[in-house]
């Protein structure tokens, strides 16, 4: 097997180094795993002095002076030895023909002892310059324990001894750190202490362990917790993670255990007494940290052998305090190797007396209960404690464990059909502001088509799992398709049918037209009405209100939403309920605030929408606020280190569970990649939020919002006009723009536009006319900026394209006008350099002169901004009026055109068809980082493929600098 790396160790190896100058002591404690063996290794690649490394072995009778003979049996004997080592013969047979006559026995034993300490420090002495290491001397026989007393004091001038131990296996007999006090002065001595690795040392081991896999902040806080930090541990667990890489993080919450760890982890615990022993299997069958007296209660052991247990365990790191009056198993693969090594029988004991103890506490802890309860076979009570925790949990705001309780208890085999419904329905409901997976729904799924459903009860967990489509997995027209028959299902139950029906009015990217949406949210009125539930009716208001606002309706900016109580109201379920759906209602408003081109209200409904959401009572609307911050940030021009904020929040594995979100922030990333001259890298980010699917039994693709749609849409258009393929823009954004007109929501259409104009390059005019004035007449009593100023902007195109140069540069400069007073500073550039064309066509030598001043304030804004791609554009057209710009500094002054040391360092690996998680690999980054300048390298290089790479550019130059 292969040498570990060794890692968060250097200052340890520095100080060993150091300690192996002649004529010094060092002794090297650490607990068992803690890796003093694989440092101890590295004096063997230092130049110089001889290594010679013994063992002291484990066992109750162990070998006089074992380690001594391992470390000697190699080495070549000197000539001239004293005759006192000829006592050395029996010792060491192997080099008995170039020792010394053997001497005369002597008189005693004792004699005979010190004859030998004195051979061997004599032969020591006559070595060359060495360094003798003696491992585990926590287990050295009483023969070697003497011979160090002795030849400490002696230590021969061009000897290092080095010594490793664990403090918490060393017998009070052997002090070993007293050996240091006996030596004499001059004689130098080091004491070094092994401690756990830290988190970023276990990243730093994972990434050259795990070669190809990106391993993140969380993998390495995981593989913390999972193995204390201990180097043995999570040395083998990786190495066991390289062999059988499972799906998903790099690293799980529980690894694979291999078997040379498990059973070092059971020598460990085979190693205590028994009481000592039993204690640490209660800690682990517990599970949780547990006072002193539930530890001795569930080992069976009395209070007084209990205390002295508990000492043992905690000196050899089995046990470790959590609290102040709470102890532990020291890391959870300990407590999970001993639980499985646990026989059936026992283990099972031990859960049935944790939960009778447990269930006699003033509060039970009902989590813990069903835990203890499934263990110990008792299923009932399984099942009674787990919906107890998940009814708390819920009570308390906390949807997320109620989630994972719920559908735990459904996993039971034998669950009976009533209890399997009532579960269900509480899942549903906690799931659709939880942290929904496709678990989840499978399991809603499963329970629908239990025959014999009363149509009420079906038709409720129908509109949880239409919800949960809704809003968390992003399939809006299967979530319709469910929220239909549920709405039918719930007649009798009208406050549950207002849910459904209002959901169903929020308009989404089914082919349902506006009048539609409008039908459902009287009926959700009129049932909510006729509910007389508070919660409901403050539901239906929040849908209300998003509709409005969704559709662009002025009105939505008046509806008031459920008030959410003061900031110090006791959490009661009323008072959650309130709050979230004011956070729902402010998230809701916001969303359709930015889309609309309102983003100062908008930013007031994110400040609510964030003081009343948490990120783990509501993490949908947390994650949300979050992303919809950056997209302001976007629009507003705030560019400097959105890139990285955004690349930031993709890495984070809780967006996995969110694919709506990941999709504003994919779109988001590619819009600054296009605008920065990265094109290769954005047509990356848009390809992730429309993913191929490769295989039949690979998941649906998310089906986003048209909004979300409609700016990934536009960016593709502007992508294709760029190469030259209008025919190509329109595509792009063909469809949506038929889904919104069927729809009648012109509102959404702000983002189509670059689309809408490729239909001029097209030779497509009258499709583009007849568009603008269908979408003038859908504005119509909106209020929709962003859509509004579109509007011009398309009609001032029109009006380019018939020459009607005063009236295009009229509604250009009132276009730009309506985006700075949004503000988006980048779409009004845009605006001032499509003026300029228009300058440019007019017949009159004044409106060249008037076309150059109007690309120079774009070119300035542009480099303000960091949109180098555009700024690169305005260069070109300028130099071929005949003006030579210098390449101004922009916010991203290494877009030049040209590779920066790192982009040319890993294009020259993509060249030799190393793949990214390899490249990330030898360089020390994530696979993400290296993806984004490998596009970098393509775009810059103008190459479509990595497959390029491997060929030389022409000329030499390794960067010829294309035109965006």
């Amino acid at each position: 097997m292969c040498s570990s790396p060794l890692v968060g160790r250097e200052r340890e190896r520095r100080r060993l180094r150091a300690a192996t100058a002649p004529g010094t002591l060092t002794l090297l404690a650490g607990a068992a795993g803690t890796g003093k063996t694989r440092l101890v290794r590295e004096l063997h690649d230092l130049p110089g002095p001889t290594v010679l490394t013994g063992h002291c072995p484990p066992g109750a009778e162990p070998f006089p002076f074992a380690p001594l003979i391992e470390a000697l049996r190699r080495i070549t004997v000197p000539g001239g030895l004293n005759p006192l080592c000829g006592a050395l013969r029996t010792l060491l047979p192997e080099h008995a023909d170039h020792l010394p006559p053997a001497p005369e026995p002597a008189a005693d034993p004792a004699a005979e002892h010190h004859r030998l300490y004195r051979a061997l420090t004599e032969l020591l002495d006559a070595l060359d310059p060495t360094v003798l290491v003696l491992e585990d001397v926590h287990w050295a026989d009483p023969a070697t324990r003497d011979l160090l007393a002795y030849l400490t004091p002696r230590l021969p001038a061009h000897l290092a001894l080095v010594l490793t131990y664990r403090p918490e296996d060393l017998p009070r007999s052997f002090p070993v750190a007293a050996l240091a006090a006996r030596t004499p002065p001059g004689v130098r001595h080091h004491e070094l202490t092994l401690t756990p690795l830290t988190r970023h040392d276990l990243r730093v081991l994972a990434g050259r362990t795990l070669t190809g896999t990106d391993v993140t902040a969380d993998d390495a806080r995981r593989l913390h917790t999972w193995t204390g930090g201990l180097p043995l541990a999570a040395v083998e667990t990786l190495r066991a993670l390289a062999e059988h890489p499972g799906p998903g993080t790099a690293i799980p919450e529980r690894p694979p255990v291999p078997p040379s760890l498990r059973d070092w982890i059971l020598d460990r615990l085979r190693a205590l007494d028994g009481d000592a022993r039993r204690l640490v299997r209660a800690a682990c069958v517990l599970g949780e940290p547990a006072t002193e007296p539930l530890l001795a209660h569930v080992a069976e052991l009395t209070p007084a052998r209990a205390d002295k247990a508990l000492s043992r365990a905690c000196r050899h790191g089995l046990l470790t305090p959590a609290g102040p009056a709470a102890l532990t198993a020291a890391t959870p693969l300990l407590a999970h190797v001993c639980n499985t090594a646990l026989p059936h029988g026992k283990r099972r004991r031990l859960h049935r007396v944790a939960l009778a103890a447990l269930s006699r506490l003033p509060e039970p802890p009902h989590p813990r209960l069903a835990h203890h309860a499934r263990e110990a076979g008792l299923l009932d009570e399984w099942t009674d404690h787990a919906e107890r925790a998940a009814d708390i949990a819920l009570r308390q705001g906390e949807d997320c464990a109620a989630v994972a309780l719920l559908r735990d208890a459904l996993t039971r085999p034998d669950l009976a059909t009533r209890r399997r419904r009532d579960l269900a329905l509480k899942l549903g409901r906690a799931a659709v502001s939880g942290i929904s997976v496709e678990q989840t729904i499978d399991q809603l799924r499963d329970v629908l088509a239990t025959p014999g459903l009363p149509a009420t009860e079906r038709g409720e967990l129908r509109m949880g799992l239409g919800l949960l489509l809704l809003n968390q997995a992003a399939r809006n027209r299967t979530a319709r398709g469910e929220l239909v028959r549920a709405a039918a299902e719930l007649a009798d139950r009208p406050d549950l049918a207002a849910r459904a029906m209002c959901a169903l009015a929020v308009p989404r990217s089914t082919p349902d037209s506006v009048d539609t949406h409008r039908r459902w949210m009287e009926q959700a009125l009129a049932a909510a009405g006729r509910s007389h539930d508070t919660t409901v009716a403050h539901s239906v208001v929040v849908n209300h209100a998003t509709l409005l606002a969704q559709i662009g309706d002025p009105a939505a900016w008046k509806v008031d939403l459920p008030a959410p109580g003061a900031s110090f109201d006791p959490p009661t379920p009323d008072a959650l309920a309130r709050r979230r759906e004011f956070a729902r209602g402010s998230l809701n408003l916001a969303d359709a605030a930015v889309m609309l081109g309102h983003y100062d209200r908008a930013d007031r409904h994110l400040d609510d929408a964030a003081t009343w959401s948490g990120a783990d009572d509501a993490p949908y609307v947390h994650e949300s606020v979050r992303a919809l911050r950056l997209t302001l940030d976007w629009a507003r021009g705030h560019w400097r280190g959105l890139a990285e904020e955004t690349e930031h929040r993709l890495d984070s594995p809780r967006l996995a569970h969110f694919p709506s979100v990941t999709a504003e922030l994919d779109i988001l990333r590619a819009a600054l990649a296009l605008a920065q001259g990265e094109p290769a890298l954005a047509r990356t980010h848009l390809a992730r939020v429309h993913p191929c699917r490769d295989r039949p039994d690979d998941p649906p693709r998310p089906d986003h919002t048209v909004p979300v749609r409609a700016f990934a849409a536009g960016l593709m258009a502007r992508l294709a006009l760029a190469r030259g393929e209008p025919a190509r823009a329109w595509e792009h954004v063909e469809d949506l723009v038929s889904l919104i007109a069927a729809k009648g929501i012109w509102v959404w259409a702000a983002d189509l536009v670059p689309g809408m104009e490729a239909l001029l390059a097209c030779g497509r005019e009258a499709i583009a006319r007849d568009l603008c004035v269908r979408l003038r007449t859908g504005l119509r009593g909106t209020d929709a900026p962003a859509a509004a100023t579109a509007l011009i902007r398309l009609e001032a195109a029109l009006a380019h394209r018939d020459d009607q140069h005063d009236r295009a540069l009229l509604l250009y400069a009132e276009a730009e006008a309506g985006y700075r007073a949004m503000p988006r500073p980048y779409d009004a550039a845009q605006l001032r350099e499509a003026a300029a064309h228009v300058h440019f066509a007019r017949p009159r030598d004044e409106g060249v002169e008037v076309g150059l001043t109007s690309l120079h304030t774009a070119l300035k804004e542009y480099t303000e901004l960091g949109a180098s791609w555009d700024a690169a554009r305005v260069r070109r057209l300028l130099r071929a009026h005949g003006v030579i710009t210098g390449c101004a500094t922009v916010t991203r002054p290494h877009r030049d055109g040209r590779l920066s040391p790192r982009e040319g360092e890993i294009a020259a690996l993509a060249g030799q068809g190393r793949t990214n998680r390899e490249i990330a690999v030898l360089l020390h980054l994530s696979p993400r980082t290296v993806e984004t300048h490998v596009a970098n390298a393509l775009s810059k290089l103008g190459l479509r493929s990595r497959r390029d790479l491997a060929a030389p550019a022409p000329d030499g130059d390794p960067s010829p600098a294309p035109g965006p």
